[in-house]
């Protein structure tokens, strides 16, 4: 029983971060959850994509729930990309399944440099930044494709 509390509670401290962050900065947990399960010995980039989508939905549905209670929710808008997003989602989780794990991975962390890339401030920073992401991506790709 003790091992199980002790495997457990480190995932309600990831989920306590992950409820905190996602709603604090309007991210999916996916940006915090995904690499720090991604990097557990018993997690492939498939469990730790779909575990985070799972766990996107209650979490998503609270930090909304806030949202909506401040007045910050365009129904609409929300509406409308659901329209969008859900069949669309489909097609993704379809395509990842039959990706390699590697390639899933450096998809991923593409994804990620050129998000944190845009998100950076305009002028010398956002080049940089998108510069230092992409080495880091060279050097994870490397280390990935070494395993």
């Amino acid at each position: 029983m003790k091992g199980i509390v002790l495997i457990y509670g480190k995932f309600v401290l990831l989920g306590l971060s992950v409820g905190l962050l996602s709603s604090l900065f309007g991210v999916g947990g996916g940006i915090i959850m995904v690499p720090a399960l991604a990097f557990l010995p018993s997690f492939t980039q498939h469990i730790a994509q779909g575990t985070s989508l799972a766990v996107m939905i209650p979490t998503a549905l609270v930090g909304a729930g806030r949202y909506w209670g401040g007045g910050n929710v365009k129904l609409g808008v929300a509406l409308a990309v659901c329209l969008g997003s859900i069949p669309a989602a489909y097609l993704g989780g379809t395509v990842a399944q039959g990706l390699p794990q590697t390639t899933l991975r450096a998809m991923f962390a593409l994804f990620m440099v050129a998000v944190a890339a845009h998100m950076m401030p305009s002028g010398g920073l956002r080049a940089m930044s998108l510069l230092m992401g992409m080495m880091f991506v060279a050097v994870g790709v490397r280390l990935m494709l070494g395993r």
